[in-house]
């Protein structure tokens, strides 16, 4: 449920890219601000003063080691009674997540970054998070996380009331593809919604609609293709019995979009 604090921190394959920071932030300002409550609909957030980032902070520190200790009475004396835990469109209630905390061996997270906005009694944070790297482990120098919180002031105690965790992804390394191993994937391609082209420009792979713009594609592997900068979007390209590529999958999250390759 909440992998990207300890199983998910150690799959390094992905990490961070501009344009995915910017959506990850839209949807964790949509979340905040849906679970904050303000007594004046249009206050505008303010930077927190020092004292009150000091607290939070501290306590992020604290929760961040917490979890990797199983130390449910941290976790239980930092969060309200209807604390959320989501992640990767999952959501885990405060009973669920404290019954799944275990001690898992793992180091906590380094904060980098660390935002603090004020409405009211209601803190937005945004924290940028490393994974620590272990002598003789395995490289996890690009694995990253970015965390956003709601947190309120009850009682004149912070509170942690949500956390939304969404690893920061960047581009996979690209691969060279021979000429040859480029021209085989290079054709036209039709399903129900048109035509798309594939074409090569001496070592350059494009794709488009015919009349609209082509964007460089790179090879992941030799029959896998992505757009730079839109680490959610893969072309998996299919073979026929005889070797020759018969078509491609373009696949966007959890969404395929089959194409059938009609000319060379």
């Amino acid at each position: 449920m909440y992998a990207s604090f300890a199983d998910a921190l150690r799959n390094t394959s992905m990490t961070i890219s501009n344009t995915v920071t910017k959506r990850s932030l839209v949807v964790a300002i949509t979340l905040l601000m849906g679970g904050a409550h303000f007594t004046d609909t249009f206050a505008q957030a303010s930077d927190a003063p020092a004292d009150v980032r000091n607290v939070l902070y501290a306590n992020d520190e604290l929760l961040l080691t917490a979890i990797h200790r199983g130390d449910r009475a941290t976790w239980a004396r930092l969060t309200t009674s209807d604390f959320m835990y989501v992640e990767e469109g999952q959501v885990a209630r405060r009973d669920e997540f404290l019954r799944e905390l275990e001690d898992d061996g793992s180091l906590p997270l380094i904060i980098r970054n660390y935002e603090v906005k004020i409405i009211g009694n209601t803190a937005q944070v945004f924290h940028q998070d490393d994974v620590p790297q272990r002598p003789g482990g395995i490289d996890v120098s690009k694995a990253h996380l970015l965390m956003t919180e709601t947190w309120q002031r009850i009682d004149g105690k912070w509170l942690l009331r949500i956390v939304h965790t969404d690893r920061i992804r960047i581009n996979p390394p690209p691969i060279t593809l021979t000429s040859s191993q480029i021209d085989a994937l290079v054709g036209t391609y039709r399903n129900i919604e048109g035509t798309y082209v594939i074409r090569r420009e001496g070592d350059r792979i494009l794709g488009g609609k015919p009349g609209g713009p082509f964007v460089v594609l790179k090879a992941e592997t030799r029959d896998v293709l992505f757009q730079p900068d839109n680490v959610y979007r893969r072309d998996v390209f299919q073979r026929g019995a005889n070797g020759r590529v018969t078509g491609f999958v373009m696949r966007n999250e959890n969404t395929d979009r089959p194409w059938v390759r009609v000319g060379a």
